[in-house]
């Protein structure tokens, strides 16, 4: 129980602090996978794991007015999250994920909740020989927030949404794949399902969504993992299929450059610190009409950068021994870690070559008993060959002074 408090205590504080950039992701990413690109293994079945995300995204702007002096001041996006991930069975993995806070820079400044995304997956799909594997996530988002149509935000407008995601995973190593190089690729669909939704959420805004609006969402990363670090480096965006009506903040297509690294102190702790860079251009698409207010003119769509930090508890993972794992990497190879291990494979070790000593002493002794037996048998047959012969060369003088008598 101590250790749960201690997991939930931490995980709050994680999730509150100015954490993991997820909100410019397909959606809040947890259980296997990257931080914005989802793979397609699922977790082993019955098991739990929490997540907590975030991120934080600041620019400071200056502001003249007529008549007074500028002033400096900062605009800050704040997003963090809780998530939890279950396994149901080998191909099934069902997860909640709650938006515990959002900046808004609307009405009174924030979201506290922000919305409820629903996700399940169908993955580790493929061949058991085959280092290839797929699946498929179905997503949905349950609008909880006061506040929608968030500047430097994606794009939502305040209805149940839903989208569709393909996942492909590539690993070398069939039994644990994390543990060697991976490489995944994600596509998906998006439906916001705004149609007729005010967006400016003044009274005067006569600009309803005429049709849904939909985003095509792709990106492809890799991991490259170590003993207790993992680095990986992502490639991600979002095109608009059908474009949100005109007083939509993020109007804009969006791609992505995210490098990060992963930490594990423990077996079930893990903890990611990340960047994103935005690598498209900030082009403003958005009318300011019908009450949508200008939250500043420096402000950019989507934010140029981010700092994103996250952790993943594995709530009912069982320890290896001495809560150390078995074998660590060396030189390519896999090593003891426990001496106790490495003594006992030690003495097997040398039970084989002993045992492989002895064989190959029976095979020699095999081979000189095969040796004395054919010099036996070609003493035998030339021994009975001798014996055959001598009868014959005294037959004759015997029978001689026999044929003299008769004469």
């Amino acid at each position: 129980m101590k250790k749960l408090f201690a997991l939930a205590a931490l995980a709050l504080t994680v999730a509150v602090w100015p954490t993991h950039s997820h909100g410019q992701a397909f959606r809040l990413n947890g259980g296997r996978g990257l931080p914005h690109v989802n793979t397609a293994w699922t977790l082993p079945r019955g098991q739990f794991t929490l997540h907590a995300f975030g991120s934080s995204y600041y620019q400071t702007v200056v502001v003249r007015k007529p008549g007074a002096l500028p002033e400096a001041n900062t605009f800050w996006d704040v997003q963090s999250a809780l998530a939890l991930y279950y396994a149901s069975g080998k191909h099934l993995e069902w997860s909640v994920t709650q938006v515990l806070y959002q900046d808004t820079h609307r009405g009174r400044g924030y979201n506290f909740p922000d919305d409820l995304f629903l996700n399940v997956k169908f993955g580790s799909f493929g061949s058991k020989v085959s280092p290839l594997k797929a699946g498929l996530t179905f997503s949905g988002r349950i609008p909880l927030a006061e506040d929608h149509n968030i500047v430097l935000e994606p794009y939502s407008g305040g209805s149940v949404e839903m989208g569709l995601m393909g996942a492909a995973s590539y690993s070398p190593d069939l039994l644990l794949p994390e543990n060697a190089f991976n490489l995944h690729v994600n596509m998906g669909f998006w439906h916001h399902n705004d149609t007729g939704k005010l967006l400016t959420g003044s009274s005067n805004d006569s600009l309803a969504v005429l049709k849904p609006s939909q985003t095509f969402l792709w990106g492809a990363g890799f991991a490259i993992p170590t003993t207790q670090f993992d680095f990986s480096f992502e490639l991600y965006g979002r095109m608009f299929m059908t474009t949100p009506q005109v007083t939509a903040y993020s109007r804009e297509d969006a791609i992505y450059f995210s490098p990060s690294v992963n930490y594990r102190p423990k077996h079930w702790a893990a903890f990611n610190v990340g960047f994103d860079f935005r690598l498209t251009q900030d082009k403003d698409q958005t009318r300011y009409v019908s009450g949508l207010p200008v939250i500043n003119k420096d402000l950019p769509s989507y934010p140029q950068w981010r700092v994103n930090f996250g952790a993943t508890f594995h709530l009912n993972q069982a320890a290896p021994p001495d809560n150390r794992p078995l074998f660590v990497s060396a030189n390519g190879r896999l090593v003891p870690r426990q001496k106790s291990l490495e003594n006992q494979l030690n003495v097997e070790q040398r039970k084989t070559e002993n045992a492989e000593e002895e064989l190959e002493k029976i095979r020699e002794e095999r081979k000189r008993m095969e040796a004395m037996l054919a010099r036996l048998r070609n003493l035998l047959y030339d021994n009975k060959s001798g014996d055959g012969a001598k009868p014959e060369e005294n037959k004759n003088p015997a029978d001689k002074p026999a044929q003299n008598k008769n004469e």
